[in-house]
């Protein structure tokens, strides 16, 4: 009897040091935002980055994803469970401790394994960009830019008027990114690690359902991404995902920092993917600013692009449904309670960062 009441102590208490942790977790987030300063550099560029490394490429070591496979295994757990309940091998009491514990667990790693890099410094702090207000006139000008360099991009890789078809698999995109970075941290340090590449999900047609192009897995440091995603933007999307790996947790850097790397790559297909990923974003701006100039815009486009582009919403289209607006809902909740005030709106906040940019590369060209 004694050794049974001392077995459920322990548990009880380490039940209780679960859920101990979990606020931990949250109070290190609300206090994270109050000094993105000291989170910069205790937390993004100090704690995180060795932890991360190391758990990437320990989870990298599995040519599928482990998160999945847990993931798959959570049923069973809870089949386990109910037969034990049933059997009455143990009680309701001590399944829902058990249960709260589990969840108190999984947000601690989350919060602190994570979810304090939405409070580090913006990236245009980081980067030296100074983002503010622009014009439509400015918006126009970067939409035209990011046209011409989609056009050259689109050169290197084929005089095709038809819908560019690379022959690289899934795969073989995936395996480049870490070299991609390692280009990019040539330039900007702070992109810089040795971390595992993205894996292709293995649930790829459910997230497809869900409109969801990649995801990232705090818990097991993995980045996925969603082997149905457009040839065309499936390098951009890796880098974005790659992104959140290295600690960059806003949706809106991640886009800027995937177009950045996939730029200075020095592989085309990349190049054009992150270029195609900047046009959209930044197309998507100018309709909600001055659709006549973005009617004149998508005038300019070639055959070839347009192709493309429409070969990108096709391959979108089949998924379309509930399931996506319900996603979007969620994402939208998940973001905010995060710190990301606008929402799934952030997404589209790249666009800044792209203007900063091109303000200072002419800045420099001028002095």
């Amino acid at each position: 009897m004694k050794a049974r009441l001392l077995k459920e102590r322990r548990f009880l208490l380490l039940c209780a040091a679960f859920v101990a942790l979990a606020l931990l977790g949250y109070l290190a987030c609300r206090l994270a935002a109050l000094w993105p300063e000291l989170t910069e550099r205790l937390y993004a560029r100090g704690i995180y980055p060795v932890f991360a490394q190391f758990f990437s490429r320990v989870s990298g070591l599995m040519p599928c994803s482990l998160s999945e496979l847990l993931l798959f295994c959570l049923p069973l757990l809870l089949v386990w469970q109910l037969v034990r309940l049933l059997r009455r091998r143990t009680n309701w009491l001590r399944c829902l401790a058990g249960l709260i514990a589990l969840c108190a667990g999984l947000y601690a790693v989350f919060s602190l394994g994570w979810a304090v890099n939405y409070s580090r410094l913006p990236y245009a702090q980081i980067a030296g960009l100074e983002v503010r207000d622009s014009t439509v006139e400015e918006l126009e000008a970067l939409c035209l830019d990011l046209w011409e360099d989609a056009e050259a991009y689109r050169a290197q890789l084929t005089d095709s008027a038809q819908a560019y078809q690379t022959e690289e698999g899934v795969a073989e995109t995936l395996s480049q990114v870490p070299q991609a970075y390692a280009a990019a941290s040539e330039r900007f340090a702070w992109l810089g690690g040795s971390y595992a590449a993205p894996k292709a999900a293995l649930l790829s047609l459910p997230l497809a359902y869900l409109n969801i192009a990649g995801i990232y897995s705090p818990f097991t440091f993995e980045a996925h991404v969603n082997a149905l995603e457009s040839s065309l933007l499936l390098p951009a999307t890796a880098c974005h995902e790659a992104a959140h790996l290295r600690g960059f947790a806003r949706e809106d850097e991640a886009n800027y920092i995937a177009y950045v790397v996939c730029v200075t790559s020095g592989d085309a297909r990349f190049a054009y993917s992150g270029t195609l990923l900047a046009l959209i974003h930044a197309g998507n701006a100018l309709y909600d600013a001055d659709r006549a100039a973005y009617a004149r815009l998508c005038a300019s486009y070639s055959d070839g692009l347009r192709a493309d582009l429409q070969s990108y919403n096709d391959n979108w289209a089949p998924y379309d449904g509930e399931a996506a607006e319900i996603q979007e809902r969620v994402n939208d909740g998940y973001l905010k309670f995060n710190g990301q005030s606008d929402g799934v709106r952030s997404y589209g906040r790249m666009v800044d960062l792209l203007l900063a940019e091109k303000r200072q590369r002419e800045g420099d060209d001028a002095a």
